[in-house]
């Protein structure tokens, strides 16, 4: 059997000579390793961005409607106001067909929390990342604020009706939801308007998509039940009582 062996070293120089080729391959090997991870890490970001910019879009579609419609829902609180002050003197509530509401629209990235979960957010700049998570956090209080409007809506929805006898605690329940709506409607247009600030500064948001959105809450303004005037059913015709 024949056995091999090791080339015995020939002095200092053959082996630094080998020592370098040995440290070269390795990090040859690690940078390249790196660049792969790092192209891994673009694709991935490319993706990720795609998506929020879709979230981004809808968001600043929300974000003019409710600015569309801001002097909509202040003006009708106003005038629901006035028919309950007037409802508090009669004890009655006027026959009224539809109370009309502000467009209740999703305020979610539901991209987030995957992008978040496959580390894609960890390949942002850090800037970005903190400013991208200041966004989620704005979307998140609007999707809070606006679950919390639509329940303050559900009871002034109450108002409308033919007509009926008013307590004085309903009454009470009616002036206070009033009041908190109003306040509800002053926080989500004012803070959707800065998330829209927020949006465009992203650069995933164009200024085409700003006049679009703009363009469409325009639009779809008039036909708004938040935007329509208060259908008030008028009494119905008294029966006679005569003889025939």
């Amino acid at each position: 059997m024949e056995i091999h062996k090791p080339k015995p070293w020939h002095g200092f120089r053959e082996f630094l000579k080998e020592y370098l080729i040995i440290v070269v391959g390795v990090l040859t090997a690690l940078a390249a390793e790196q660049a792969v991870e790092a192209l891994h890490g673009m694709h991935q970001v490319e993706a990720g961005e795609a998506e929020l910019r879709i979230a981004f879009v809808r968001d600043v579609n929300n974000a003019a409607l409710r600015a569309a419609q801001d002097r909509c829902v202040t003006e009708r609180l106003a005038a629901l106001s006035s028919i309950l002050r007037q409802a508090e003197q009669t004890g009655r509530l006027p026959p009224i067909a539809a109370v009309g509401h502000p467009s209740f629209t999703p305020w979610t990235v539901g991209a987030w929390p995957a992008l978040v979960a496959d580390q894609t957010v960890s390949h942002l700049p850090r800037q970005k990342a903190i400013d991208d998570t200041a966004i989620i956090q704005q979307t998140a209080y609007l999707s809070a604020l606006s679950d919390r409007e639509e329940d303050q809506w559900t009871v002034i929805d109450s108002m409308a009706g033919p007509g009926r006898r008013l307590s004085d605690v309903e009454a009470q329940q009616l002036r206070t939801t009033l009041a908190m709506a109003a306040g509800s409607s002053l926080h989500m247009t004012q803070t959707s308007a800065r998330l829209g600030d927020a949006l465009k500064a992203t650069g995933l948001v164009t200024a085409s998509d700003l006049a679009a959105a703009g363009r469409r809450a325009a639009e779809g303004k008039p036909t708004a039940d938040i935007c329509r005037p208060i259908v008030v059913v008028p009494p119905a015709p008294a029966q006679p009582t005569g003889r025939r």
